[in-house]
Parts: structure tokens; C-alpha cells; sequence
């Protein structure tokens, strides 16, 4: 689902740039400016336009990733999260676009977009056994199955949209049935920008089969703008079910998973924070059957400087010295990250339950470490990390966890600290010397 998003994110921008004036005749010669604007901006960017085609109220043109450098660093610049190596994948890729212009009483500009040839990398990987495969997704483009549909509004202040329900099944090599079901959007546009984004998905599955079926059942997400920068943002998303079953030995079902992220920019220095929590985890693998209950993980991260991590990702991968360059000036701000809290609070194996565990932990980075220093010693990074980790076991499932062959010894050597009827360790890293409940390790 992430990598046919990127084609729309240039687009949406097309129309946050409009402002409504009078007269339709008016309106859409203003709009066509602005598209054609748009697309010079990213024909500049990495992007190919081709097959334009145009007439008074409607256009059709092709959008391809030809440079895959240029088209990183322009969609990191507009705020999407992207990595160089997934653009260089869809080297090749071909987006067509259907713009129609009032089309309907809400419509300022429609779009349909929809995949209209495959990148370079999937088909000089083709093998003789999948071009049945590879036919069938020709078929698919043919009848634009893969297909995202966008109005955006005549005041040009919010947008709506859906991609096209999907119910495929492939019979090559076993058979395989892909459904997407109840997949849509909307947002708001404020001062020129996307203010808030809200999704939902009804059903995504994936039925190999029997040896493999996944079912995520019942998907919202959120997104809002809370600042200048595309980093100053407050986003979550909530997933009702999650099942994954592999015929007959594993099986997994997770019920309400909730992820909320905040992040925000001072003085070019990124501070962003993810709270996850699972209400049920069920595992079965090999007769043995898990449940976990009310999973909490809580990550941090503060200092990052944003403009050499962006930098970072249009960097070619082979440029050793650039990408050391870079990292220095990250590391030089004193990044720092955080795990303020990692708990489940209950535990049972094959129906016995007992009380969990919280962890705890912090990591920093000397920051005047020289990265230069690792390619004569690997080993010196150790002398500039600090870490602090705080670990509270329950009785009972450290009792348990000793069982282990694997554990046993290490828990001898390392016996823990007991504090309220919990097994403690706190453990200490800092400039290469390890401290365990007090003692050097």
C-alpha cells in the first residue's frame, strides 16, 4: 500500500495551491495553470511527464520515476518518509493520471490515478515461470484494477478520496487471492498545505491457500499538521484485528492495536515520540500456545538533525565518505534515544497466566565522537555510548524464564536484584565499562 501512495503525494499538492475566485470557465483555465505549474515542478524533480493530452474540461497524462536521486530528496523535502533504496525499486514505474475539472457539485479537480507500466527492476527479474504472473498484472493495469480516485473541493479547503476495491486470485503456483475492501480518505487544506489526513480500511487480506492467510480487519488513521515544518505533526492509528495463520504450525491474533506519534522541530533539531499499545497478542507455534495482555511500547527519540538526516537519504549508498560526513553532523548534536517504558502486564503459556515485566532504557552518543575512528577500530563507538536499562521481572516468569538451558547460567552468573516481590536489574554502559545491579561486570 505505502509505495502506489507516492505518485499522489505531488499531485495533492497541485490543488493546495488554488484559490477559488468566480466563474467555472475561469476556474478551470486558473487550475490548468496551476497544474502545468505542478508537473513542471516535478519534471524538475525526477519525475517524467509524458502522453499529455488536453481538452476543455478533462487531461490525461502519464507521470514516471525516472531519477530516482531527485525524486528522494523531493518527497523528503515535502515531508514523506521515504528511503532512497524503495525509490531506485520503482525506477521505471509508470503512473497514469485522468484529470477532470468540475466534475461534479463538490469537484474543483478529479483525479484518477492508477499504475499503467511495472518498474524496470520487476521485469528484468522476471522468470520464465512467472510471465503468466506478469500477464495477469498487465491485465490488471489494463483495466485499471489498481486504481485511486481524488476530488478535491471548489473551495480548494479539503479533499476526499477512495482507492478502487480490490478481490484478486492468482492460480500460477497455488492459489493466491489478494482483498482490499472500504479503503478511503479525506482531508483538509489550510494556507496552502494538507492539514489533516483520515483513513479508513474495512478489509485487507491475503489468502495463499492453505499455508498462509492474513486478515486486518477494521483500519483508522489520522494525520495533523501542528506546525511550519512537514516534521511538526501529531498522527495515530488504531487496527481493530490482525490475524496470521500458517497451516498447522503457527498462528498469530492481535486485537486493538493503537499507535500514536507526535513529533515537532526546534532550532532544525527533531524530537518525536511513539506510543504503542496492543490490548490481546495470541501466538501458537508447535502445540504451544502464548497470550499476551495490554503490550505497552514506548520509543523516543530527540536531537535529530533533520537536514543532514534528510540529506542522508538522497545520498548514493556506494558514497562512503558523503554518508560518513553526514552522520557525523547527526551524531555531533547529541542525538539521544529513549524507551521510557516497554511492559506486557500479563503472560500465560499454554493457560497458565502470570504477571509481566517493564523495561526501561536510554541510549546517548558522545558527541564528540569521531566515526572516522571505526574503519581502524570497529570497536570504538563503545567508548562514546552510554546506556542505562532498567528490567522488573515478575517472580513467576523469571521462575519460568530460568528454566531455560540457555538462561540458566547467565542468571547465575547475573542474580538480580528482589524489590516488592520483583526480580530487578539495572544495568550500566558508559564509555566501554559495564555495570550490573551496582557491580562491574
Amino acid at each position: 500500500m505505502k509505495k502506489p501512495g507516492f505518485g499522489i503525494i505531488g499531485l495533492i499538492l497541485v490543488a493546495a495551491l488554488y484559490y477559488f475566485t468566480a466563474g467555472s470557465a475561469q476556474i478551470t483555465e486558473e487550475m490548468k495553470k496551476q497544474v502545468n505549474d505542478e508537473l513542471t515542478t516535478l519534471q524538475q524533480n525526477g519525475f517524467g511527464i509524458n502522453g499529455r493530452e488536453i481538452n476543455e474540461t478533462e487531461e490525461h497524462f502519464v507521470l514516471s520515476f525516472d531519477e530516482p536521486a531527485k525524486i528522494t530528496h523531493y518527497l523528503s523535502s515535502q515531508g514523506a518518509q521515504v528511503e532512497q533504496e524503495d525509490i531506485l525499486a520503482l525506477k521505471g514505474l509508470k503512473i497514469g493520471v485522468d484529470a477532470k475539472y468540475l466534475n461534479d457539485s463538490y469537484s474543483a479537480l478529479s483525479l484518477d490515478i492508477y499504475p499503467v507500466g511495472l518498474p524496470e527492476s520487476m521485469l528484468q527479474e522476471i522468470e520464465e515461470e512467472d510471465k503468466a504472473a506478469l500477464e495477469r498484472i498487465k491485465k490488471m493495469m489494463s483495466d485499471k484494477t489498481l486504481l485511486v480516485h481524488l476530488d478535491f473541493n471548489k473551495l480548494l479547503s479539503g479533499f476526499k478520496g477512495q482507492l478502487k476495491d480490490i478481490n484478486e486470485t492468482f492460480e500460477e503456483e497455488g492459489k493466491v487471492t489478494f482483498v482490499s475492501k472500504g479503503f478511503k480518505f479525506e482531508g483538509d487544506i489550510e494556507n496552502e498545505k494538507v492539514k489533516t489526513v483520515r483513513q479508513t480500511l474495512e478489509l485487507f487480506s491475503v489468502e495463499a491457500d492453505k499455508e498462509l492467510t492474513m486478515k486486518l480487519s477494521n483500519f483508522t488513521s489520522n494525520y495533523t499538521l501542528s506546525g511550519p515544518s512537514p516534521y511538526d505533526s501529531k498522527s495515530g492509528y488504531t487496527v481493530e484485528e490482525i490475524k496470521i495463520q500458517g497451516e498447522p504450525e503457527f498462528s498469530m491474533l492481535m486485537k486493538n492495536l493503537n499507535v500514536n506519534a507526535v513529533s515537532s522541530i526546534k532550532n532544525d533539531l527533531l524530537s518525536s515520540s511513539i506510543i504503542s499499545k496492543v490490548d490481546e497478542l495470541k501466538i501458537t507455534e508447535e502445540q504451544k500456545k502464548y497470550r499476551m495482555d495490554d503490550i505497552l511500547f514506548d520509543f523516543k527519540i530527540e536531537n535529530l538533525d533533520i537536514a543532514s538526516f534528510e540529506a542522508l537519504q538522497g545520498i548514493d549508498t556506494e558514497d562512503e565518505k558523503a554518508i560518513n560526513a553526514l552522520s557525523q553532523k547527526i551524531l555531533s548534536k547529541g542525538i539521544i534515544l529513549n524507551i521510557p517504558s516497554f511492559s506486557v502486564k500479563k503472560i500465560s503459556e499454554n493457560g497458565k497466566t502470570m504477571d509481566g515485566f517493564m523495561l526501561s532504557s536510554s541510549l546517548a552518543i558522545d558527541k564528540a565522537f569521531d566515526i572516522n575512528a571505526t574503519s581502524q577500530n570497529p570497536l570504538a563507538i563503545l567508548n562514546a555510548l552510554s546506556t542505562k536499562t532498567k528490567l522488573s521481572v515478575s517472580t513467576e516468569l523469571f521462575a519460568r524464564i530460568a528454566q531455560e538451558p540457555r538462561a540458566m547460567m547467565l542468571l547465575m552468573l547475573l542474580p538480580p536484584v528482589e524489590k516488592e516481590g520483583k526480580k530487578i536489574y539495572e544495568i550500566e554502559f558508559i564509555k566501554g565499562k559495564i555495570t550490573v545491579n551496582g557491580a562491574s561486570f
